[in-house]
């Protein structure tokens, strides 16, 4: 689930690097600027989703499931196909 977590943090970046030229730590907000409307809700609540997890996933002392591990894998493949669309645009 870490790599999982560490891609959708890496398409971010590469969202935002090609949109407004910056990256940060706070990427929801920042491709919410950079995206504006172009950024669908159901991305964004996916991506927080995702994102909500990661301390708990990397650096915590509870496992998770495999069916967690599932569904945040689902999440990602669904984020990193959009993403992928809007770079090749």
């Amino acid at each position: 689930m870490s790599t999982v977590i560490n891609c959708a943090i890496a398409y971010c970046d590469a969202l935002t690097a090609e949109f407004r030229g910056e990256v940060n730590q706070d990427v929801v907000k920042l491709l919410r600027a950079a995206l504006g409307k172009a950024l669908p809700a159901k991305q964004e609540a996916s991506l927080r989703a995702l994102l909500e997890q990661k301390d708990e996933v990397q650096y915590g002392s509870r496992a998770k499931t495999r069916n967690d591990a599932e569904k945040a894998l689902e999440r990602l493949e669904e984020f990193a196909a959009w993403a992928e669309q809007q770079l090749a645009l």
